[in-house]
């Protein structure tokens, strides 16, 4: 779970969820940004939908078993998105 790099306390899962687009502390009120490290994971666990494309194609799904298996695929990312996220207190390059 990330750590509010202000004031030291950790976010809950719900608490993450519920901030996850501001990023601002539940806590403390400072605004918060994703690390370059944790940019870095997200971007790699954001692209197992498109493993997901070629196994749609050589199953041979339906477009309405497609959709609500892309729907679990998403709430699945966005409910452990919270375990990768870390926190920083400034907006830091990728590289």
């Amino acid at each position: 779970m990330p750590t509010c790099q202000n004031c030291g306390k950790k976010w809950t899962w719900k608490q993450t969820i519920k901030t996850i687009f501001r990023l601002k502390c539940p806590h403390c009120g400072k605004k918060q940004y994703e690390s370059a490290s944790s940019r870095v994971r997200s971007g790699v666990f954001m692209l197992i939908p498109l493993i997901f494309l070629p196994i749609n194609a050589w199953f041979g799904f339906t477009v309405g078993t497609a959709f609500v298996l892309a729907v679990v695929l998403c709430f699945i990312i966005f409910g452990l998105y919270p375990f990768i996220l870390k926190l920083s207190n400034e907006q830091e390059p990728y590289w």
